[in-house]
């Protein structure tokens, strides 16, 4: 009798801890195959990594970097690229999602981040990432040759959230006026999403409106500064908190429009949000923004015009978008596709 062949395994950083992974690998395990919560230790690593296995890694700097310490970064550099190297020579493959080209804090310009994404594609047998525009700038940033991508789509959050009240009394619980445009921004609140930008751009969008900016800051520092700028706007409300999950969707029912005027973006798991509520996107035209949101799901922005912003927000209110037309645009984008591919992407090129 012939061995049974063994289970499959893959082996995540991380499994818990983030929506975007837990939906993932509920997929994964739905279809069989085995998924263990990594932790880079060598030992940790000796013991479970085996041929055949799949090491998948999301977001590397979580593995290496520390902003308090150039040194311990450094090192924790070394222990990245020996944990690969271990990994590799043990016979299993590295999967990387390129969720962003370098972390938001910092970006490109810290040396560290650029050794990081050097160490981890120097072993990655695959790369996948969300859209065929995001994949354009990874083979133009890293130089990955296109047979080692693997391109997929942000998957939809349909269902991932309760969505049961609706846009009146949504508007009701924020005290919202019926006749009141309301663009909205939700999600934890960085410096590279722009909100500066939106703020000045805002001050020119037509009245009534109002701007609700609602999610935790990266700092107190940059809370207060981002407080300042709204007192200088008219109906700009802060709402400086984690929001909930349950929250989530009196913000979204209760707005006409989500606007995400980031600095630079590669993915947005925000703008699949909105689209998986119906409501259109207001964003710039970088990365995966043009293969999710077309003309029927938002306005796409030129970030290097200077009025650009302003102008989507103006224009915005000239269009009439069907929410259920915009839910059904997401729902193409499926994690038992995103869970396929992963599979998949251990198979030779």
């Amino acid at each position: 009798m012939n061995p049974m062949p063994p289970r499959r395994r893959i082996i995540a950083f991380p499994n818990a801890g983030n929506i975007y992974t837990e939906r993932l690998y509920q997929e994964v395990a739905a279809r069989g195959v085995e998924v263990v919560e990594g932790v880079w230790s060598f030992r940790w690593l000796l013991r479970n990594v085996r041929r055949g296995s799949m090491v998948h890694i999301h977001w590397p700097s979580f593995l290496y970097f520390e902003p308090s310490s150039r040194l311990r970064t450094s090192v924790r550099l070394g222990k990245l690229a020996l944990g690969l190297a271990l990994i590799k020579q043990r016979g299993a493959a590295v999967i990387w999602t390129a969720h962003n080209l370098y972390p938001h804090e910092g970006g490109r310009g810290v040396l560290s981040h650029r050794l990081g994404r050097g160490i981890t594609l120097a072993s990655a047998d695959r790369v996948i990432v969300h859209g065929l525009s995001a994949a354009a700038v990874v083979e133009r940033e890293f130089g990955v040759p296109h047979s080692r991508l693997r391109i997929g789509h942000h998957p939809h959050w349909i269902d991932s959230y309760p969505n049961t009240v609706t846009a009146a009394q949504a508007r009701a619980l924020l005290q919202i006026d019926p006749d009141e445009y309301l663009y909205l921004h939700i999600g934890r609140c960085k410096p590279y999403k722009g909100l500066e930008a939106l703020i000045e751009a805002f001050r020119q969008a037509p009245q009534p409106a109002r701007l609700l900016i609602a999610g935790s800051f990266s700092s107190a520092q940059y809370q207060e500064e981002i407080r300042a700028l709204s007192r200088l706007a008219p109906n700009v409300q802060l709402v400086a908190r984690s929001i909930p999950d349950d929250e989530l969707q009196v913000y979204l029912n209760a707005a006409n429009c989500v606007v995400l005027p980031y600095r630079t973006i590669l993915t947005s798991g925000t703008a699949m949000l909105a689209l998986s509520f119906g409501r259109p996107v207001i964003a710039p035209d970088l990365g995966s923004m043009r293969d999710h949101v077309d003309a029927d799901s938002g306005i796409l922005y030129d970030p290097e015009e200077p009025h650009a912003l302003a102008r989507a927000l103006r224009d915005i209110r000239t269009r009439v978008f069907d929410p259920d037309a915009i839910v059904a645009q997401a729902r193409r984008f499926t994690w038992s596709h995103m869970a396929d591919l992963l599979l998949d992407a251990h198979a030779p090129i």
